[in-house]
């Protein structure tokens, strides 16, 4: 996406803006080499960190002080409650299992020939009911591997408080790198300059442009920048790369590395990641850094941090957020408590590190091995024995989501696809068969479990779309019991109707710090993102089974820069917006969402088949029970679930969202006398609080929030009507 203000005006370059009254050059960066202990005492300190003590510029903000950098701040009341969402994950889980033992027993009673139980069933019939209890029993374990592994730290954990540092002496150095990739100049040059802008003494920052793309008009723009402010850069990594795929985001950081060490006084304390669609608070950097140090931060079994991220929030996000775009119940929710378990989630842009932590990581750079370079940084650093990395529950960037479907779903499974990968890499290289049994059984089961369920999740959605019209249509019963066993389907029917009552009710408990609609949509996003996931895993683990030759490394998981991505049907942009037929040939063709129509299509035709040829029933009662039995049973995979998550993109297709132009969405702030150019551009507060423009429960037409609250409260009324049974 390109900005769509006048590109002169923006950069400044042919205005007289360029003034500075000092320059701010290398000059001020101290060489590597001192000759004398007047040289070590220089005002720069590099050591401010590691041989400093800032505990009395570090200020600590309260809950109630607000900043340009807080669009969410929990209360006391929101903290206390989410810490028990490991409980309300736990009790749906614990109820699928409880109802697994009794089915378990039935369906192995006829697998194995038991007369004693006779079940008129046909083994293809049969065997369809059993893969569909295999998958609600791998469901409920993925929920307790979820609950325990992650959701579990927010019970004895600590907030992070937000902190400040203060005053103008003794800071750390900062090398600033913004990475590009063929985004427009107007992009680069608006994230430059807010680079400039930042609440930190500019003789201690250097902005450092990395490109992936070889740009020869970004390079000579910066280069008449840097004659004018000095302390501005520009590398190239275009034609170095020689890992495979190339373009991955590691290889350019890693050059970035290589042409900070050849600069006038080398490496900087610090260095800190901008993708460049990425705008910085001006608080970026000093609400980051004071997490470093003992005063600010904390230390967990002599583990010291090594890097901290702020939260990104996004100023384009459609009101509704019709494809959860915006992450916000990872964002709110989940990555503070993994925070609080010194696993701080690293989101890939406005981090900041310690150069000496990424010096102990192997061979001291990014690792290339798997294009999301911020996930395997952050569980590299987790592998070693002294860093922890931090997550500060800030807004301290605000940027740009993809605007296409297209963007958005090659963005989504590059990152499952990556974690995969950083996940195998750790676990299965180098073992063999019985080593990976013997770690399965002894050494790390819940890890390896945990692995399993990393690679079957996404798929599981995928199996049911294809089970239900199989069970619809040779007239299965969703629940296996035998006929003599009444009293075992009421019981049944009360524990799946509470598994799913319960499970809404969690959602609405991680509602509490994300809010309603979030917590929804992050759940239904899992399920119409399945098929897109399976058929890239399968692309990616199966190659030959598509014809490809792509590897695990060179896979649909291949780096593109999403700013990079051209749109050219201009999906959420009323004005210039494509024809229907282009658009339905683009999303349901070429992105793939021709399998959720067909999914859609074939489970609502053979649901109303099914329930044509439900059996006759001799009064009200039964017959509300066999339309539960044959269509409606309560389960957190049911029919209706899947397909109105399905829906999702289909919607997206039909009636895209409207997201405004960029001169609506951004607002030209001026700038002191200091200050590189009068002006600059950054985001307006009513585009970055897109949330309160959005319903939380009805957001338009057959929307997913909707009719999953009326199937939670249906739940809860058969759980209630099932104890009078």
């Amino acid at each position: 996406m390109s900005h769509s203000w006048n590109e002169n005006e923006a950069i400044g370059i042919e205005t007289s803006t360029w003034v500075r009254s000092t320059d701010v050059s290398q000059a001020n960066y101290p060489s590597k080499k001192t000759n004398s202990k007047h040289d070590n005492e220089e005002k720069f300190d590099r050591n401010a960190i590691d041989g400093g003590n800032l505990r009395a510029h570090i200020q600590a903000l309260t809950d109630s002080e607000e900043t340009s950098s807080v669009l969410f701040c929990p209360h006391m009341w929101q903290r206390y409650l989410v810490r028990f969402v490991a409980f309300t994950a736990t009790l749906p889980a614990v109820l699928l299992l409880w109802a697994a033992y009794y089915q378990g027993r039935t369906i192995v009673s006829y697998w194995t020939g038991d007369e004693s139980s006779y079940i008129a069933l046909s083994r293809l019939q049969m065997l369809s009911a059993t893969l569909f209890f295999l998958v609600e029993i791998l469901w409920a374990v993925d929920q307790l591997l979820v609950a325990w592994q992650i959701k579990s730290y927010s019970f004895f954990g600590t907030w992070r408080p937000r902190l400040r540092l203060l005053g103008e002496n003794n800071l750390p150095s900062v090398d600033v790198v913004i990475c590009i990739c063929k985004e427009s100049e107007a992009m680069v040059y608006g994230t430059v300059l807010a680079a400039f802008d930042l609440d930190y003494p500019l003789d201690k920052l250097r902005v450092i442009v990395t490109d992936d793309g070889g740009d020869s008009a970004v390079e000579s723009g910066l280069a008449a920048l840097r004659s004018r402010v000095g302390n501005v850069f520009y590398t190239s990594n275009y034609g170095k790369a020689t890992e495979k795929p190339p373009g991955v985001k590691a290889a350019n950081l890693n050059n970035a590395l290589q042409f900070i060490d050849s600069l006038p006084g080398g490496r900087a304390e610090l260095i800190a990641v901008l993708d460049v669609d990425m705008i910085p608070d001006r608080a970026w950097l000093r609400a980051t850094i004071p997490h470093f140090y003992p005063a600010g931060g904390y230390q967990e079994d002599g583990k010291e941090i090594g890097l901290v991220c702020g939260v990104q929030t996004f100023y384009n996000i459609p009101d509704n957020d019709p494809t959860n775009q915006s992450n916000s119940l990872r964002v709110k929710c989940y990555h503070p408590i993994q925070d609080q378990a010194g696993k701080g989630q690293c989101a890939g842009s406005g981090w900041v590190m310690r150069r000496k932590a990424l010096d102990d990581l192997p061979g001291g750079q990014f690792p290339t091995t798997c294009v999301c370079e911020d996930f395997y940084t952050q569980f590299l650093l987790g592998q070693t024995n002294h860093w922890i990395t931090a997550a500060v529950a800030e807004y301290l960037q605000c940027g740009l989501v993809p605007d296409t479907y297209q963007a958005q779903l090659k963005q989504y499974t590059r990152w499952y696809l990556s974690n995969l990968a950083v996940q195998d890499l750790h676990q299965l290289s180098g073992h063999s068969w019985i080593s990976l049994l013997e770690k399965l059984v002894w050494k790390a089961p819940v890890t390896m479990v945990g692995l399993m369920m990393m690679h079957l999740k996404p798929h599981l959605a995928t199996l049911q779309l294809i089970l239900f019209p199989l069970l619809f249509l040779t007239k299965t019963p969703l629940i296996v019991t035998s006929p003599d066993r009444s009293e075992e389907l009421i019981r049944l029917l009360r524990i799946h109707a509470g598994s799913v009552f319960f499970s809404y009710l969690h959602h609405v408990h991680v509602g509490v710090m994300a809010g309603y609609r979030a917590s929804i949509m992050d759940w239904g996003m899992t399920k119409w993102l399945s098929p897109h996931y399976t058929v890239a895993y399968m692309k990616t683990y199966f190659p030959g089974l598509f014809n490809s030759t792509q590897s695990k490394k060179s896979s649909a998981a291949a780096f593109v820069s999403t700013g990079s991505l051209k749109d050219k049907l201009f999906e959420r942009f009323p004005a210039r917006r494509g024809g229907l037929s282009k658009r339905l040939n683009h999303i349901l063709l070429e992105c793939g969402v021709w399998m959720h129509c067909v999914a859609v299509t074939a489970i609502l035709v053979t649901a109303w088949v099914a329930v044509k040829n439900l059996p006759e029933a001799s009064n009200n009662t039964e017959k509300l029970l066999n339309i539960l039995l044959w269509v409606f049973w309560p389960s957190n995979q049911a029919f209706i679930v899947l397909t109105i998550a399905c829906f999702t993109p289909i919607k997206y297709a039909i009636w895209p969202p409207n997201v405004g132009e960029n001169h609506d969405l951004l607002q030209k702030v001026h700038n002191g006398p200091g200050a590189p150019t009068a002006f600059l551009f950054r985001p307006r507060e009513e585009a970055k609080r897109w949330e309160e423009r959005s319903n939380p429960i009805w957001g338009g037409g057959l929307d997913f929030v909707t009719v999953y609250t009326i199937w939670g409260i249906w739940a809860g009324l058969v759980f209630i009507w099932a104890w009078w049974l």
